[in-house]
């Protein structure tokens, strides 16, 4: 008959590394206190060729629990028994199984235990069983994290691990987005109330969404990536920044089960942490970049091209950047004031501004101003660039002067969609990247055509192609002209370069160029 007194868990989860690295962890158990946290202490007792004699002290909820246990090596078997042979459990059995799978080991370990103490027996073991789920998973969760920090460590350290190809981080911009890509999950799919979807996105854990495979350089060079969706959009951003920094910091562990060799924050991810401070990013082994240096070299070379395209000389005009103390602002500000014959700068904070303002006038060649009223900035200037840190819309069509050239590098728009209706001024969407292979998400990102992708998404690409694995772009408003330099030529020779142009997923052609010329003479 069977033991109704007797806990039977079963657990398994896939580990991102080689059975015998998994295996000699699991062996080291006298390391555990250093990186399970309910594990109080181990000692090794006794070693044999196939078995190992070992002392415990854990503490499950403030109570402590210690034992004596036999670990039995089966290693041909790919299984590791154990059993207590004394201590606080009356019993304490079971085995570690181990078997290879494409994305490294699958770990299961199934575990019996049996206590005679009467409050256990007769009232607590659904709560116990519980505990000692939450303990071994626990074990699991720590062992994987440790192996995949070793991976980390070891290629700083020079010795050699593989990590490889990239991870890009996405979100999703409005709940309107939201709606969208869960209907082309589900074609019958109906949106519920805007409160359920906001409670719903908040509980829904960041997840791959879907791996990139070879995906190859003009050079014929392929590399492996993977897009992670962390689960939050912008306009939640100030509600709970620690929700969201959450939500990054998983998906950037995500990725490094994959074991890239560098991971890009897109959009808001990178706002998110940079609000909160690069110290929330200590749990997280992988390089991370936040793809503004790329991004921005592809606003400014597209800007370039599009006062070279009605015929403007950019030192004959009046730049305005809106969100130029954010880090794509400051970058083109510090590129543009070189080469503009007057430079705007808008942000929401003073002190930021006057900063800004004193970092530019070293160099002084353009003249330059700063201003926290966004429409006076922008109803003179012949280029305005868009790249404030906004959730929603926050430029009106009719602030734009008649001819103006408008570059929208914002994630969601800055420029609100009335100015479409404008064909006097010649609006677009900033920091595009013709790709030089089609790059086909599983659902919408709000890219215009297959061979364009968004200019953080490319840096990651490019740096994994170019075996950099480095923070390459961090800290607020660090972005120089020379990285921009760098990471252009670096992009320019795997393909990557400014795409054409487009306002929201239209292509803008000539016959609208032509509409704009001749409107604004």
């Amino acid at each position: 008959m069977p033991d109704n007194e007797l806990i039977e868990i079963r657990l398994s989860r896939v580990i991102p590394a080689e059975k015998w690295r998994v295996i000699r962890l699991l062996t080291k158990v006298w390391e555990f206190p250093q990186y399970v946290p309910c594990v109080e202490e181990v000692t090794l007792l006794k070693k044999e060729r196939d078995s190992l004699i070992t002392k415990w002290r854990i503490e499950i909820e403030k109570v402590p629990v210690s034992w004596i246990e036999k670990d039995t090596l089966a290693l041909k078997e790919g299984a590791i028994y154990f059993k207590s042979i004394k201590g606080d459990l009356e019993e304490f059995f079971g085995e570690w199984l181990f078997e290879s799978t494409d994305e490294g080991t699958r770990v299961s370990v199934n575990i019996h235990l049996k206590s005679s103490v009467p409050i256990i027996k007769d009232f607590a073991l659904p709560h116990i069983k519980k505990i000692i789920t939450r303990n071994f998973e626990a074990i699991l969760e720590a062992m994987e994290r440790r192996l995949i920090s070793s991976r980390y460590q070891s290629f700083k350290t020079g010795s050699g691990k593989k990590i490889a190809g990239f991870g890009i981080v996405g979100h999703l911009y409005n709940f309107n987005h939201l709606g969208q890509v869960l209907k082309a999950l589900n074609p019958d799919f109906k949106m519920p109330s805007i409160e359920f979807m906001h409670q719903l996105i908040n509980i829904t854990p960041s997840f791959k969404l879907y791996d990139i495979l070879n995906f190859t350089s003009k050079s014929g060079e392929g590399i492996n990536g993977c897009f992670v969706l962390a689960t939050f959009i912008p306009d939640l951003i100030e509600r709970d920044m620690w929700m969201i920094c959450a939500k990054v910091i998983r998906a950037c562990k995500i990725a490094e089960k994959h074991g890239v060799g560098i991971v890009s924050l897109g959009g808001f991810s990178s706002i998110a942490v940079e609000m909160l401070g690069e110290g929330v990013m200590n749990d997280v082994h992988v390089p991370v970049t936040t793809g503004n240096t790329f991004a921005s070299a592809m606003v400014i070379d597209s800007v370039f091209r599009a006062a070279k395209l009605f015929n403007k000389d950019i030192a004959s005009l009046k730049v305005a950047i809106v969100g130029g103390t954010g880090d794509i602002g400051s970058a083109c500000a510090r590129v543009l004031v070189n080469e503009a014959k007057q430079l705007t700068v808008t942000g929401r904070n003073k002190e930021n501004l006057i900063r800004l303002r004193q970092e530019l006038a070293k160099k002084h060649k353009s003249a330059i101003q700063v201003s926290l009223d966004n429409p006076s900035a922008v109803k003179d200037a012949d280029i305005v660039i868009c790249a404030a840190n906004s959730s929603a819309s926050i430029l009106e069509a009719g602030w734009f002067k008649r001819g103006a050239i408008v570059c929208d590098a914002g994630y969601p728009r800055n420029v609100r969609i009335d100015a479409l209706s404008r064909d006097d001024i010649f609006i677009f969407s900033g920091g595009l990247v013709k790709s030089p292979v089609p790059f086909e998400p599983l659902v919408s990102l709000g890219l215009p055509a297959k061979d364009v992708i968004f200019g953080d998404f490319a840096e990651a690409i490019i740096l994994s192609l170019e075996r950099r694995y480095e923070n390459y772009s961090q800290g607020k408003g660090n972005i120089l002209p020379e990285k921009i330099d760098e990471i252009r030529k670096m992009g320019k020779s795997h393909g990557f370069e400014a795409s054409d142009f487009y306002c929201g997923d239209k292509l803008v052609d000539r016959s609208i160029i032509e509409k704009v010329k001749e409107a604004s003479n």
